[in-house]
Formats: structure tokens, sequence, C-alpha cells
């Protein structure tokens, strides 16, 4: 069985591309970096970055700062 080392954001379903890399929280679920942005800036549209926000999968907290940029 082979597999691609390509990844699709579970949040976004969009491909990661370069500019918008995946990137691993500390619980270890992976998203790709525009949607941790939009995690980190809350629901609302224009808010500003608390820092900190829930991973969708799990209970989870994190921040930008603690994700990993994920290579494949």
């Amino acid at each position: 069985m082979r597999f691609h080392s390509v990844f699709a954001c579970p949040v976004s379903k969009e491909q990661a591309t370069a500019e918008n890399p995946p990137m691993m929280m500390p619980c270890g679920h992976v998203v790709c970096k525009a949607s941790l942005d939009k995690l980190a800036r809350g629901v609302r549209p224009g808010a500003v970055a608390s820092g900190r926000f829930k991973c969708p999968y799990c209970p989870g907290m994190s921040s930008l700062t603690d994700a990993k940029r994920v290579y494949f």
C-alpha cells in the first residue's frame, strides 16, 4: 500500500502549501497554519488574537508559539 505525502487540513479541507504548512499543536493534532491563525483569533471576525485556544479535536489548549511546523 502506498500513501501520498500530501496533507489536507481537517479543519479547512484545503491542501497544505509552503505558504500554508501543516502545524502540530502540543496535543499532537495537526491543522494548517491558516486554520491555526483563525483558531487563535477566535470565531468573531476582526477579533484580536487572545494567544490561547482550544484544539478543535480534543480539550488540549495551545497557542501559536506552541505549534511546530510538520515536514512530510
